[in-house]
């Protein structure tokens, strides 16, 4: 008698568990891939409280250092003010003059603003360029660092002598960001102080 074959084939159980391990890795390894993008994704378009601060104190520092003695602008500086004749860039006059810088610390709405005005705006009692503020400061001050005339002792003070240009500004703040609070201090020195 004839031995007939099984036309039929089929997977054997260790083909299929070979099968089954190699999807899991691929789908182990297209799971991870998708997950990281999202992490990069969400970590790059996330707001960053450091890199707004850094940038702020390159604008700042710059705006003191390029500080000028001028007439029709007089240096003002309280704690939460500061007030000061600069080199602008004039949207109006498309090119760099003479102007103001104001920065204001709000203390209801915890935010510093800067605004800018040229000489133009000045003159004609405009509103100033306003930027974007630096928000969530739990605490903010300007400190002066001035040449006392009498005794010609440097002092650090809260108040500047009106129209008197100081040899530095500190910065001294605290950001709130989440749950976390970081304090921070600059100090720029000013070429034209004294």
């Amino acid at each position: 008698m004839p031995v007939m074959k099984n036309s039929r084939r089929a997977f054997t159980l260790i083909e299929l568990l070979v099968v089954t391990a190699i999807l899991a890795v691929i789908s182990l390894a297209i799971y991870s891939l998708i997950n990281n993008g999202l992490k990069i994704w969400q970590r790059v378009n996330q707001r960053i409280i450091e890199e707004d601060l850094d940038i702020f104190f390159e604008k700042f520092a710059h705006d003191l250092r390029n500080c000028a003695k001028f007439s029709g602008v007089k240096f003002i500086g309280t704690p939460e003010r500061l007030e000061f004749a600069t080199i602008v860039n004039s949207p109006t006059l498309h090119r760099n003059t003479i102007g103001q810088i104001l920065y204001v610390y709000d203390q209801e709405t915890k935010q510093l603003e800067r605004i800018q005005r040229d000489y133009s705006q000045i003159y004609s009692a405009e509103e100033g360029l306003a930027q974007p503020p630096l928000s969530n400061l739990k605490l903010f001050k300007f400190f002066y660092y001035i040449q006392n005339e009498n005794s010609k002792e440097r002092v650090w003070v809260q108040e500047s002598p009106v129209d008197r240009v100081p040899l530095a500004v500190r910065i001294e703040l605290q950001l709130t960001y989440g749950t976390e609070t970081s304090k921070f201090t600059r100090t720029v020195s000013i070429p034209v102080g004294g």
